[in-house]
């Protein structure tokens, strides 16, 4: 659910929204990847806008990359923003759309990895960014470290390789030799030897390729959080009937059952629009709702 300001965006038009057809019926808008994304977030757009989507291939990896070479210099959102600007720019398009994903141990809980995945549609020509995101657990990012010649059998069961693919890197020393999409065991060793002659430790560092068309458990992501940017890009604004009126914030603060103090529980959602200042508050829970004690900063400091 999104918390993140509405995303960098041009200056907003007051342009008048169509109220008998969704404005993106019959449009067509542009991919930028370099990850073959099309089949995973094409199609809900497609069911959900009737909106065509082409793909452009565009060098996103100027942008970071996951395995570190290049890295992110901005938000997921303002990167997912700046890929599909990419794609427009390439294709001449005023309609584009992009996917950032960021996976890691999870603030909450760092014993737990985390995939969290934004899809973004951006339309220059209404000024708005229309954006939706989907996170979980459910991801293969293992890594590891070896010398030549060592047992990886118990790794390679827990990366689901050669079915998720891997990239192999010196494990300290030099960036570089980075060998990525190995898929057979027989790159795998060679890629190993190469990297682990030049680090520092004889070591090679071996890792989940995180990249999209390497990494089935990711794609699956991907997926889901396209679907929920079809969904809202498909609601409409109760006020000017934009497109991608959605949850923006949550409210939290809910009175502790024992002594009233504010526990951090959600109270509300705030539904906004990105194309007019309209917001409306959603409860969560009802206005007699208690949190719970166990939480409470006052009862349990």
């Amino acid at each position: 659910m999104p918390r993140e300001a509405p995303g960098p965006q041009g200056e907003i038009k007051r342009i008048r929204w169509p109220t008998e057809h969704h404005p993106y019926t019959g449009q067509s808008a542009v991919l930028a990847t370099k990850h073959a994304k099309l089949p995973l977030i094409a199609p809900p757009l497609a069911c959900a806008l009737g909106l065509d989507v082409d793909a452009v291939d565009v060098d996103t990896d100027t942008l970071g990359t996951f395995s570190g070479e290049i890295p992110r210099t901005g938000s997921a959102l303002e990167t997912a923003v700046r890929k599909a600007r990419l794609g427009m720019k390439a294709a001449g398009r005023e309609l584009g759309l992009a996917n950032e994903g960021s996976i890691g141990p999870d603030p909450a809980m760092p014993l737990l990895t985390v995939d969290r995945e934004i899809v973004v549609l951006v339309d220059d020509n209404a000024g708005i960014v229309i954006w939706d995101a989907y996170a979980t657990y459910d991801i293969v990012a293992a890594t590891t470290s070896a010398r030549p010649g060592e047992d990886l059998r118990q790794f390679i069961t827990d990366a689901d390789f050669p079915a998720h693919l891997l990239i192999v890197r010196p494990n300290s020393g030099p960036v570089y030799p980075i060998r990525k999409g190995i898929d057979s065991r027989a790159s795998l060793k060679s890629a190993i030897a190469e990297a682990a002659a030049v680090a520092t430790d004889g070591r090679a560092r071996i890792e989940t390729d995180l990249r999209a068309h390497a990494c089935p458990s990711r794609q699956l992501v991907i997926a889901r959080a396209a679907e929920r940017l079809a969904q809202r890009a498909a609601a409409r604004c109760p006020g000017c009937a934009a497109p991608g009126w959605g949850p923006v914030d949550v409210l939290m603060g809910v009175p502790c059952s024992w002594c009233g103090t504010d526990v951090e529980q959600p109270r509300a959602e705030i539904y906004g629009c990105p194309a007019c200042d309209r917001q409306e508050i959603r409860p969560l829970v009802p206005p007699e709702a208690t949190g719970d004690p166990g939480i409470c900063p006052a009862c349990n400091p």
